[in-house]
């Protein structure tokens, strides 16, 4: 329960008033009101699904989706309207796969005859829309290998926020391809997202790998980001808090050029603090300051200042 003590009788006006917005279907002065109730006290059960109703009428489907699914976490008695929202905002998300599945899975379990029948046609819907994005999508993957690098990693972000991993025989045969390190990037995710377990030999930056897709790490683990950035950042912290943002910005595309390469001299990996050395040195150096912080020329921090240098080029 709250703590906050509501003044007398606020909470039964404030009902009032959100009973008369729906029964008007004024679905924002609805809203309002279900914020400003929810300032006070805990919504019952009954003001609980009105909000999902006014969500939905609101289309504010990711919002949608957050309370229903905290609802049917928490047991809401109403499991089937609830089950029925949330399954609602994921197909307006666009997920159909998922919505799919969910439904699969539904159809197994003994639920109520009317959500079942409820749920058959959203079923039917999500099929249907995604037979008619599959089939646009290979339509327009004829064509990939003529679009801009932009319009590209756009692409295949959109189908991993899609949940639609169809592609992964395509992308893994376009990594063979020549094609944009950030692309390349966006493809190697793709591909481990799918659960493929394929050796991909890929070649960034004249330099060849060869890796298992189901082994390669996710970006944010990246060592770049994992390890790297947090020493850069906590000198620009110490000494020049104001770049952050850009120093972030700017390693966040670093990643996204060089991943998943590994800096190495020969045979050797180079130290992350030699690593993040020539970062800070770089960035310092693109604002003409890079006598504040010199380095000690070595073969190691040569190679690693080309590669930055070399990845400049390809950012996006």
């Amino acid at each position: 329960m709250t703590d906050i003590i509501p003044f007398p009788g606020l909470p039964d006006k404030l009902n009032r008033q959100l009973q008369t917005f729906l029964a008007q279907e004024e679905f924002e002065q609805a809203y309002d009101t279900i914020t400003e109730l929810e300032r006070h006290v805990e919504l019952n059960h009954r003001q609980q699904l009105q909000k999902l109703e006014v969500l939905y009428a609101l289309e504010s489907f990711l919002e949608l989706r957050e309370e229903a699914s905290i609802l049917l976490n928490m047991g809401h008695p109403s499991y089937e309207v609830t089950v029925y929202y949330f399954l609602l905002s994921l197909y307006e998300l666009g997920q159909y796969q998922t919505v799919i599945e969910l439904i699969d899975s539904l159809r197994t379990e003994e639920v109520d005859h009317r959500l079942k029948m409820k749920l058959l046609p959203l079923y039917d819907q999500a099929r249907h829309r995604k037979n008619m994005r599959d089939r646009q999508t290979a339509d327009e993957l004829s064509d990939f290998t003529d679009w801009t690098a932009a319009r590209q990693v756009h692409f295949i972000h959109q189908l991993i926020a899609d949940e639609n991993m169809t592609y992964s025989g395509t992308f893994l045969e376009l990594l063979k391809s020549p094609l944009h390190p950030v692309v390349q990037t966006a493809l190697i995710q793709y591909i481990r997202l799918a659960g493929e377990r394929e050796i991909i030999h890929l070649s960034k930056l004249e330099t060849t790998v060869s890796f298992l897709s189901s082994e390669v790490v996710p970006l944010e683990r990246y060592f770049l980001m994992q390890d790297v950035l947090p020493l850069v950042r906590e000198w620009f912290e110490s000494n020049m808090p104001d770049m952050i943002p850009a120093i972030d910005s700017w390693l966040e595309r670093q990643a996204l050029v060089l991943y998943p390469l590994n800096f190495t001299s020969g045979e050797q990996m180079i130290e992350t603090e030699v690593i993040a050395d020539c970062y800070i040195h770089f960035a310092l150096s693109m604002f003409q300051l890079a006598d504040i912080y010199p380095l000690v020329q070595t073969e190691e921090h040569a190679r690693v200042l080309a590669l930055i240098d070399e990845a400049v080029k390809y950012e996006l």
